[in-house]
């Protein structure tokens, strides 16, 4: 049985797939390729940040740029698709990132904090749940985190589901 502290599931292509040609089919748009990704480390911040995607409040996302560097994947880039994934692997939404860009922790201003879309929407509230999940993971992985290490920052819009549109029943034909 899956615990919330868990890392999240990963996700099932042909579900995913199935969201991404809802989409596609929907909204008239023909794009090649995209990434599934889980925003959270564990499956319930997982499921918490894809309803925030999901709801519009959560607009933009940092990732330890060392995560793009040890797994050899290209940073983001403007105009890239995202399947956001809850904690069990499911698709919620799909946003496309408008802005990227790479910004040391101690350069992190209230704005990015906002459109983040976390806790109570303040620098104060982003700066101190993000030391805590990143030197925890820095512990476990043995690494050095501190207030000039690179983030990538994404900046995205929402796109699928609709706002009007529920994400279950956006993979329906």
């Amino acid at each position: 049985m899956a615990r919330p502290d868990d890392p999240p599931a990963p996700g099932r292509s042909d579900e995913i797939e199935a969201f991404w040609l809802a989409y596609q089919r929907e909204c008239g748009v023909k794009v090649e390729g995209f990434s599934a990704t889980a925003l959270g480390p564990t499956r319930a911040l997982a499921d918490e940040l894809a309803l925030l995607v999901g709801n519009g409040v959560k607009r933009a996302h940092a990732t330890l740029r060392r995560e793009f560097e040890k797994d050899l994947e290209a940073l983001p880039a403007p105009g890239e698709h995202v399947v956001v994934l809850d904690g069990a692997g499911h698709p919620r939404a799909i946003v496309r990132n408008t802005h990227v860009e790479l910004r040391h922790f101690n350069q992190i201003d209230d704005e990015f904090a906002f459109n983040a879309g976390e806790g109570d929407l303040t620098l104060r509230w982003w700066l101190v749940a993000h030391r805590q999940q990143w030197s925890e993971q820095a512990e476990r992985e043995g690494f050095e985190i501190g207030e000039t290490s690179e983030l990538v920052l994404e900046f995205f819009e929402l796109v699928w589901p609709r706002p009007e549109q529920p994400a279950d029943s956006a993979a329906q034909p």
